[in-house]
């Protein structure tokens, strides 16, 4: 649990077994992962015999069965070494056992590098029917395609080895901003409802922001903003260096933008990105009358920025311990039906959650699924709604890796980022939609409440994050400068757009571009909210209790990457090309508010 008043953050050591997860399950000890780690040079060696072979079906089907056991080892290890540092950012060993990954990686992708330009040298003909050459290979149909899809982009077998190579190098900015923040980035202490001084962290700040008490919003704000500030001209050469290895990329493979290689990668249409904006932009002014309902209910003099995510309505008295969540969730996700319920709960009482908050500990949360074993999540417990939100979240996420790597080969088993937002949202829209039916009078207000500002997070700020990465990247192939100065005011002017001029930019906002991780994974962000839509128009067939709505969506968490997302979801059941699941959603935000400004106070 997450204590304002507490005056220490626990070690890691402190924490209690129960409350973290069982990485043994991957590797029981660090001899074994070792062990396998130092085997993996030799399963390269294995993968590079294969060259100048793979026209003969069997000579494939054997190299493209190495890879998946390399992939598999090569993921394993890598799994185990980051979550182990993701755990203490501060600890050395186990900041030293994931960077002695890192160079693996290049190797890895250097090792197979020559697969990809081969295939593409025989006719486009005689590709096209290796699938059907030997009844292994049927498993690679989807992947041979692909191959074909994006054939322009694919280099000759020197190039892509070399570009292999670079990975490390591309991702050094990322890895530095994350160890900065994480480890090195520390903050004042800041003032607590009771007034006394207490530790401020990133997986504290958003308990001190959602405080009714304004000086405990302000101070953590201020504080923790003004400590990003001392350092932007380090931040924007992080930002602008990364963006500059997303554009050697991009222009390596012969894209002519750093925005059309991301949509490529999951055969996206630019259309979907574009749509995403331009309807969140019709219905600003809704956002904008919610702001002023936020001023008037809150009887506030204006909205500052801090002022964002204090509830409307003053929270519960409700103690959400992890048992009571848990339990809760298994009313919640029943629409999703019996197996679902028993396999998610199963992994929540097995070692699958890293709940307990302690120093060194990566911010934010996430689930990470390793291929054979069982996915793992990872977040810090507060005994709060938004903690059992997080949760069902993050086993949502779990869920489609547990279920895809049980139905698909390891080949077809990895999920899109595109597709993995609708699993977490779903079951986040889930419980929503279960507490507001089984609460009343403030309580449902409050629920309500989270309806918008789950949608005033998850779309119009993910749209919001999007469009500044549109603007940022679109600078650079300009041949423009990333400086500080230019992310600061592009910042500003789109939160001025998007939260309209009633509500006060705070000085410290100039800062808060740098505080977004995301940014680091490029168009990334889209997803969040693209991922929000198609959920809420999944999660309304799901309530609505159809045996064949709930047969799809399983369907679909089982499918993995048997597919292109856009075919995935409109199988599932919603059209992610077309407009409509962002009307559903800003709908429903205009229907929330109108409940909540005619609802008794």
């Amino acid at each position: 649990m997450i204590n304002q008043t507490a005056a220490t953050i626990p070690a890691r050591e402190d924490c209690a077994d129960e409350q973290k997860w069982n990485l043994s399950d991957i590797y029981p000890s660090r001899k074994e992962w070792q062990k396998a780690r130092d085997g993996l040079p030799s399963q390269f060696t294995a993968i590079q015999k294969e060259k100048g072979r793979l026209h003969h079906p069997e000579a494939l089907l054997d190299c493209l069965r190495k890879q998946d056991e390399m992939e598999i080892t090569l993921s394993s290890v890598f799994a185990w070494a980051r979550m182990m540092a993701d755990t203490d950012t501060a600890n050395q060993e186990y900041q030293a056992d994931a960077a002695s990954v890192m160079p693996l990686l290049d190797q890895a992708g250097a090792a197979v590098s020559f697969i990809e330009p081969e295939l593409l040298s025989l006719p486009d003909p005689v590709l096209k029917t290796m699938p059907d050459a030997l009844p292994g290979l049927a498993k690679y149909r989807f992947r041979l395609q692909e191959l074909l899809r994006t054939k322009s982009h694919i280099l000759t077998p020197e190039q892509e080895a070399m570009l292999a190579r670079t990975g490390e190098l591309r991702s050094a900015a990322r890895n530095t901003y994350t160890v900065m923040v994480n480890a090195d980035l520390h903050f004042p202490d800041t003032l607590s409802e009771s007034g006394q001084l207490v530790p401020l962290s990133e997986s504290r700040y958003m308990t001190f922001l959602r405080s009714a008490d304004r000086r405990v919003r302000k101070d953590a704000f201020t504080k923790l903003f003004d400590t990003y500030h001392k350092f932007r001209n380090t931040f924007a050469s992080l930002y602008q260096s990364s963006v500059k290895a997303s554009q050697f990329l991009a222009e390596s493979r012969h894209y002519s933008t750093m925005r059309e290689a991301a949509l490529d990668a999951n055969n996206i249409p630019a259309s979907v990105y574009d749509t995403a904006i331009s309807v969140t932009h019709e219905f600003l002014p809704e956002l904008h009358r919610y702001m002023k309902l936020k001023q008037k209910l809150l009887h506030l003099d204006a909205v500052h920025m801090y002022d964002l995510y204090v509830p409307i309505v003053e929270r519960p008295q409700t103690v959400f311990t992890y048992e009571k969540a848990t339990a809760t969730l298994q009313k919640a996700l029943a629409p999703l039906g019996p197996a679902y319920r028993n396999d998610l709960f199963h992994g929540l009482e097995n070692g699958w959650v890293d709940r307990c908050e302690n120093q060194g500990k990566r911010s934010g949360a996430y689930s990470w699924g390793v291929y054979g074993v069982h996915p793992f999540v990872l977040m810090s417990w507060n005994n709060t709604y938004e903690s059992m939100s997080t949760l069902a979240h993050e086993m949502g996420h779990a869920m489609h890796s547990f279920y895809s790597s049980r139905h698909q080969e390891y080949t077809n088993s990895e999920y899109s980022i595109f597709c993995a937002e609708v699993a977490s949202t779903t079951n986040e829209n889930l419980l929503l939609e279960y507490m507001l039916r089984h609460a009343q009078g403030k309580e449902r207000l409050y629920y309500l409440n989270l309806y918008l500002e789950q949608i005033r997070t998850t779309v119009f700020r993910q749209v919001l994050f999007a469009e500044f990465e549109q603007i940022t990247h679109e600078a650079a192939e300009r041949g423009e400068a990333l400086t500080a100065d230019f992310l600061e005011k592009n910042w500003m002017e789109l939160n001025r757009l998007y939260y309209g001029k009633d509500v006060l930019l705070d000085e410290g906002l100039r800062a808060e571009w740098s505080r977004i991780p995301h940014f680091y994974r490029p168009f990334y962000v889209y997803q969040y909210a693209t991922g929000y839509a198609a959920a809420m128009a999944l999660s309304a067939r799901l309530r609505e209790g159809s045996e064949d709505a709930r047969d799809a969506y399983l369907s679909y968490l089982a499918s993995g990457g048997s597919d292109y997302s856009i075919r995935l979801l409109q199988q599932a059941g919603v059209d992610m090309t077309s407009r409509e699941p962002f009307d559903t959603t800003f709908r429903k935000f205009h229907e929330c508010l109108d409940d909540l400004e005619t609802s008794s106070f």
